[in-house]
């Protein structure tokens, strides 16, 4: 079955949500407000939270990892931009020069010139918009590497604020070699409070971030031209989309996705989303050429391997061309969180120079965790949701890859990393409990609906009691599947 197809439900739901279901902007006066912060705590503290789970309220920090946070922060690290003439962003398009200050409470603080604009799919036709930031100069931001380039992440279909952030965690537990690093903030834009965000890296090629060469135009010669490229796997991205439940969007014209024609894409031939070259981003420039028709043969190969009849061979098969850890590692975070958007879009992979392709970074969790719910099975804690995919249902079917998967959930079972994950989710929402009481006094959306709505709760504290049990069963069930 297409990929369009598959996901027609998605497209039209967002159809929906596009002609005016997403507005969040009135507010009830008999609506609750926010959870207050001690409510937070209360549930938090309970023990029936998360069905066995431990309450860091009154666990040892002794035996925290270093990276959970610790009791309720009082204040955030408070990023304060401001736009020239405190012009509105409107456009993902163009930038806005501005500046910034981050500031609070043990931050270092740094200011300086940036120029920022929208980003996001369907997350930038909501009330509460995500940005990109491209600093004047590389700049450290709270411990994180020094880069130009930033992403604010709004968060605001996930009404926990933390999903994004437990799966990306996840990834780094998990040893996989690049995780956008991220920070919690609260952002102050033109003067007005806008809510809390999550400070994230922007994938891109970089020391710091996907550690691959970044190819020049006279790489041609015959070890340079295998690396670096970073692609992205979208649906969006299909050169039919337009002439679909899509064709609303901005980037259609008559039926001609404008996007597409602006990228270097491979389309699949067994149903995945089409492959787009992120970086080279000139990958169709004439002097690119050479670099164009390497990458496009690799994919081809790698594909047609994958789909053979010996592509379980693993000098000709798929191996040959796909590292296999890193495949393991992204199949069993997006399949555990059942992400929606897993292996259709904001799907990364990598090829590095003389070097095979690897499976992410990782990216986009905030419809994961059960939080959406489109009629496509993603709202249930059972049933397997990645491995449907053409890539991953294929590889699932050698014994040897199988094999490995299940092995590779023991190791995270026996390790604890699994439990670990409940355990960070709790401490990260009660740290979180004077924050979100304040960004949910401007975005009072506890009774909100969308098209991918699965529950309505009510409040700050339910909705990660819900989360965490979800969840919970998810992880149970997938542990019964991998465990025969």
């Amino acid at each position: 079955m297409s990929v369009m197809i598959r996901f027609g439900i998605i497209f039209i739901g967002i159809l929906l949500q596009g002609c005016g279901g997403g507005n969040s902007s009135t507010t009830d006066p008999s609506v609750p407000r926010s959870a207050t912060t001690s409510s937070v705590v209360s549930i938090l503290s309970s023990s029936s939270l998360s069905s066995g789970v431990k309450s860091f309220s009154s666990s040892s920090t002794s035996s925290r990892p270093a990276d959970f946070p610790t009791g309720i922060a009082e204040s955030l690290p408070v990023l304060n931009i401001s736009t020239n003439d405190s012009a509105p962003i409107l456009s993902k398009e163009t930038y806005l020069k501005g500046t910034f200050a981050l500031t609070g409470d043990g931050v270092e603080q740094v200011d300086g010139a940036l120029e920022i604009r929208g980003r996001g799919n369907a997350t930038w036709e909501w009330d509460k918009k995500p940005f990109r930031l491209k600093l004047n100069q590389a700049t450290e931001l709270l411990g994180m590497p020094a880069s130009k380039h930033w992403v604010l992440l709004a968060n605001y279909a996930d009404k926990t604020l933390i999903r994004n952030d437990i799966a990306l965690r996840f990834g780094r537990t998990l040893g996989m070699e690049y995780v956008p690093r991220n920070q919690h903030v609260e952002l102050t834009l033109n003067g007005v409070y806008q809510g809390v965000y999550q400070l994230t890296e922007q994938i891109r090629i970089a020391k710091d971030r996907v550690n691959i060469p970044e190819l020049k135009v006279d790489d041609t010669e015959a070890e340079k031209i295998t690396g670096g490229y970073l692609m992205e796997l979208d649906f969006r991205m299909d050169k039919d989309f337009c002439n679909g439940p899509g064709s609303w969007k901005p980037f259609c014209n008559n039926g001609v996705n404008t996007d597409r024609e602006k990228t270097f894409c491979v389309d699949s031939q067994e149903g995945m989303s089409p492959i787009c070259v992120d970086t080279p981003e000139t990958l169709l420039d004439t002097a690119w050429s050479a670099q164009r028709e390497y990458i496009q043969s690799y994919l081809i190969k790698m594909e047609s391997a994958l789909f053979s009849a010996n592509f379980t061979d693993p000098t000709t098969g798929y191996a040959a061309y796909i590292d296999v850890d890193s495949a393991i590692n992204y199949y069993l975070l997006n399949e555990l969180f059942k992400n929606v958007d897993g292996a259709i879009t904001s799907f990364y992979i990598y090829k590095k120079r003389n070097g095979k392709v690897f499976f992410g970074p990782i990216w986009d969790f905030d419809w994961a965790l059960g939080n959406a719910g489109v009629n496509a099975g993603v709202e249930k804690t059972s049933g397997w949701h990645i491995r449907n995919a053409p890539w991953f249902n294929r590889l699932l079917q050698d014994p040897a890859f199988e094999a490995k998967v299940k092995a590779r959930w023991q190791t995270l079972k026996v390790q604890g990393q699994l439990e670990e994950m409940f355990e960070y989710a709790e401490a990260r929402a009660l740290w979180l409990g004077k924050a979100q009481a304040r960004n949910f006094d401007v975005w009072n959306i506890f009774y909100w609906e969308a098209f991918y709505t699965r529950v309505v709760l009510g409040s700050y504290e339910l909705e990660v009691k819900e989360m965490i049990r979800w969840q919970r069963e998810r992880s149970q069930w997938m542990d019964a599947q991998l465990s025969q």
